[in-house]
């Protein structure tokens, strides 16, 4: 749970059935657990472990599990100020996280669509930017990268929405006493979301013999690409606005016709006409790329999902 989601679901990938099935289940029974306690654990943890330079590594600073872990730890303090001003007075779009510590403000954004994210950085100092670019996983490091190197101009309506869920969730921590880590079950569906399908089949599937009841509501937060064709037309509209359209054009290469159609119908004549060529002209793409696409959907789709901005058919 201390570890990055994306870390953690990598280490998923090297368990065998029999220990998935009995961590999975031990991280959703837990509780939120107040960082004092988790750093106490972490530092047993790395006192009493005999793999060699593991608390060499967590001591002096030389980027290895322990540092990894300990650097993932929310901070105990929050820091909110104003809503920031632009030099002629006016309100700043995001200002507000101008004032946020990166150590916080990672977790308020880390499940976001790399385009969120990188929309986000822009309107960051430069040393708060970096900070929070250098708490992504690689991956998502690289891909946010690129996406602000190409970001263009940003509507004010896709500002505003944007502004609005993250001001709620820095409310929301406050409100909560700034447990800014979730208990087990948001922690382990934060896992399952950046984890592969392989990983996430093996996990439910675990859990299923374990605890239906759980498995059968963690299925219910983890929609998959396919569902967009089983929630109503607002809930589509509202993940097609924060969709990339190079992840759109790959998905759609590997989506049912079905779906490729009523997504189509979603969208303005020309549009619709220059997406339909772009996914036509689309020669032999390798099968990772469109599951990575699809992802990149799901993952919008499972956000908003998690905000209840979703409704199903």
């Amino acid at each position: 749970m201390s570890l990055p989601p994306e870390v953690s679901a990598q280490l998923f990938k090297e368990l065998g059935p029999e220990e998935v099935q009995a961590i999975t289940l031990e991280i959703s029974k837990l509780p939120q657990i107040s960082p004092e306690v988790r750093a106490q654990v972490i530092e047993e943890f790395l006192q009493s472990t005999n793999v060699p330079g593991l608390r060499e590594a967590a001591a002096g600073g030389g980027g290895g599990l322990g540092t990894a872990i300990m650097d993932s730890r929310p901070s105990a303090t929050l820091s909110v100020g104003g809503m920031g001003m632009t030099g002629s007075g006016q309100k700043r779009p995001l200002g507000f996280l101008r004032r946020v510590d990166p150590r916080q403000l990672i977790h308020l954004i880390r499940k976001e669509h790399p385009q969120t994210i990188a929309l986000v950085l822009s309107y960051l100092e430069p040393n708060q930017a970096s900070a929070v670019l250098g708490e992504l996983g690689p991956g998502v490091q690289t891909e946010v990268a690129r996406r602000l190197a190409e970001l263009g101009k940003i509507s004010k309506e896709i500002l505003d929405e944007v502004e609005r869920v993250l001001e709620g969730r820095l409310q929301q921590a406050l409100d909560e006493g700034v447990q800014t880590h979730a208990d087990g079950k948001q922690a382990l569906l934060e896992i399952l979301n950046q984890a592969d399908r392989n990983t996430e089949e093996k996990i439910l599937s675990g859990l299923t013999q374990k605890s239906p009841h759980l498995a059968s509501d963690i299925k219910t937060k983890l929609c998959d690409f396919e569902d967009l064709n089983n929630i109503d037309d607002s809930s589509l509209q509202q993940v097609l606005r924060l969709t990339d359209f190079r992840d759109l054009v790959l998905a759609l290469k590997g989506a049912n016709k079905e779906l490729g159609e009523r997504i189509y119908r979603f969208l303005s004549p020309e549009v619709a006409r220059a997406l339909r060529d772009d996914v036509e002209s689309l020669g032999q793409v390798p099968w990772e790329e469109i599951k990575s696409a699809q992802q990149q959907i799901r993952n919008i789709l499972r956000g908003l999902v998690t905000l209840g901005k979703i409704k199903f058919k």
